[in-house]
This record gives structure tokens, C-alpha cells and sequence, in this order.
């Protein structure tokens, strides 16, 4: 499951669907205990998205090990099994599993986001039972590769706040965030675009990121306060999380039913609503899903 929703209680709410989303837990009416059950629900429905593409879709770093044959000019040709890939960050290969030669940095060029082609540090020489740095490997030869590579969209917060005229702004996680990179600040009022600074050095990504400054190209134009969104993924991607967590929250109308009509105590959320269900929202969100699923 993310660590975070790919769509912020703030940014829900924010979306015109029109729910009661001020009474989610009765027994609390504190603001706090409310948008607490509403991030539950939209990290169900993050997690939702994922098992549908059956790939995490947030930025993440995976290592994909495998067997693949080197192309006539002594290169890895490696399909990813997640995407989109935004960069590699470590690469083993040898002639066993137990045996491999570590690329640092790796010299990696990524195509479509799903296909890596890595240089082994030189041109191509005859086999000699063994993979040396410097020479690569014998064309067509089987080679076992160990690539870690980050994956997925940048999908963070702010983790502090950030007045107009900043030049940098502070994030929960930094993974996938490059130089010369466009995130979106979906703060509800405070929309803005912003750009990374091609400065900016990018902490080695881990599997437990740590929260990080990032320096922009261009200062922000208007103030932002901490834990909104900060979002690389596509709009049609945070739309699905959106209908299906929609869907979760929608329940038949029981005013037919309900003992206590037009008071607080009522039952339904959705009045006269002529829907009866949520079932053509999730069907929505796994049309818009269809193309971002996984390809081995």
C-alpha cells in the first residue's frame, strides 16, 4: 500500500462530488477525525489503483533481477517490469548470480519509459568465462543483471510550508523528482505548476526515503501550506483514485426508509440522488487505468 494517497483528503474534497464528507465519523465531529477516515479511504483507493495496473504507480525504487543477452555491440537491452522508469541507479551483471560486477554510476538510456539500454563500460571482446568491467561481454552471450531503477510517478506532500517567493520547497519523499522536472501543487486555491531547478542533485533514492529540500527553477507565486499534494502523475490517474473512493462513500438512498427525514440523524448521504449505486464511477476508473497497466 503507498505510504501516502495518490489524492489528498484536501484535494477530495475539493473535487465536486457533492458528499457529505463532514460526518464520516459520527461519534467525532473534530475536523481532524474526519479527513483521518476520508485518507484511510483514499489510501484504499490508491492501493485500489495499484492491484488494478498491478504495478505500485507512485514513485518507488524496485530492483529487477534476470537473465538477458547482451546485443551485438557488448549492451543490456532490459525490458522494466514497472514503469514509467525515470532513472537507474545501480546495475550488477555476470556470468552467475553469485558472481556480478557492479556499474557506478551506471551508464543507462531509457526508452519509453519501459525499455533500459545499459552500456557495460566498453566495446565487446572474446569470452573469457567471466564479465569484466571495461570490456563488456561477448555479443550474445547470457549475462544474469541485477537493476535497481526508480519507477512510477512522483507522488508526495509538502512536509512544511512554503510562503510565496520560495525557492525551494520541502517534501515527505523525494523519489523520482529530477532536475528540470514539472510537479503539480494541488492545494485547493493555490494551484500551481512548478519547476525543479536543473541544479539540483537528487538524494540517492532508498527503500525508506527520508523527507528533502528541493531547489526550483523559478519561485512560487502564491503561498502553500504543508501536507498538499505535490504530483507528477498523470490528471486522468488521480481522477480514478478519485471515482473509486467516490464509489466507496456513496450508499443507496434509504430516505424511504429513514425514521428521522431532513435532520442530522438521517441515514443517507444521498438525498434524491437517481443513482443507485457507484458502479459506472469504478467502471470509469478502470477504463482510465487500462492504459497504465502493467507490461511484461
Amino acid at each position: 500500500m503507498p505510504a501516502t494517497p495518490y489524492v489528498s483528503a484536501a484535494a477530495f474534497r475539493a473535487h465536486p462530488t457533492y458528499l457529505d464528507l463532514d460526518s464520516l465519523r459520527p461519534d467525532n465531529p473534530d475536523p481532524a477525525a474526519q479527513d483521518a477516515v476520508l485518507t484511510n479511504l483514499l489510501l484504499q483507493a490508491s492501493d485500489w489503483a495499484d492491484n488494478e495496473t498491478n504495478q505500485p504507480l507512485g514513485a518507488h525504487l524496485f530492483t529487477q533481477s534476470c537473465r538477458v543477452r547482451t546485443d551485438r555491440s557488448g549492451m543490456l537491452r532490459v525490458h522494466a517490469e514497472r514503469g514509467p522508469v525515470s532513472a537507474v541507479t545501480a546495475v550488477g551483471y555476470g556470468w552467475s548470480p553469485t558472481s556480478l560486477t557492479s556499474l557506478a554510476p551506471p551508464q543507462a538510456w531509457v526508452e519509453d519509459g519501459t525499455n533500459m539500454v545499459i552500456g557495460l563500460g566498453g566495446t565487446s571482446g572474446a569470452w573469457t568465462g567471466s564479465l569484466q568491467l571495461g570490456f563488456g561481454a561477448a555479443p550474445g552471450m547470457e549475462t544474469f543483471a541485477r537493476i535497481s531503477y526508480v519507477a512510477g510517478y512522483v507522488s508526495t506532500q509538502l512536509a512544511a510550508p512554503a510562503p510565496a517567493g520560495a525557492t525551494s520547497i520541502q517534501v515527505a519523499d523525494p523519489t523520482g523528482i529530477e532536475p528540470d522536472g514539472q510537479y503539480r501543487i494541488w492545494e485547493p486555491g493555490a494551484e500551481e505548476t512548478v519547476t525543479v531547478s536543473p541544479l539540483w542533485q537528487p538524494p540517492t533514492s532508498t527503500s525508506t526515503p527520508a523527507p528533502a529540500s528541493v531547489l526550483l527553477a523559478a519561485p512560487t507565486v502564491v503561498d502553500h501550506d504543508n501536507g498538499h499534494d505535490l504530483s507528477g502523475m498523470p490528471t486522468d490517474l488521480r481522477l480514478a483514485v478519485v471515482n473509486y473512493a467516490t464509489a466507496l462513500l456513496m450508499r443507496p438512498d434509504t430516505a424511504a426508509e429513514d425514521e428521522y427525514p431532513d435532520t442530522s440523524m438521517a441515514s443517507t448521504t444521498r438525498g434524491k440522488d437517481s443513482r443507485r449505486t457507484g458502479v459506472g464511477l469504478v467502471d470509469e476508473a478502470r477504463r482510465i487505468l487500462c492504459s497504465y497497466q502493467r507490461v511484461r
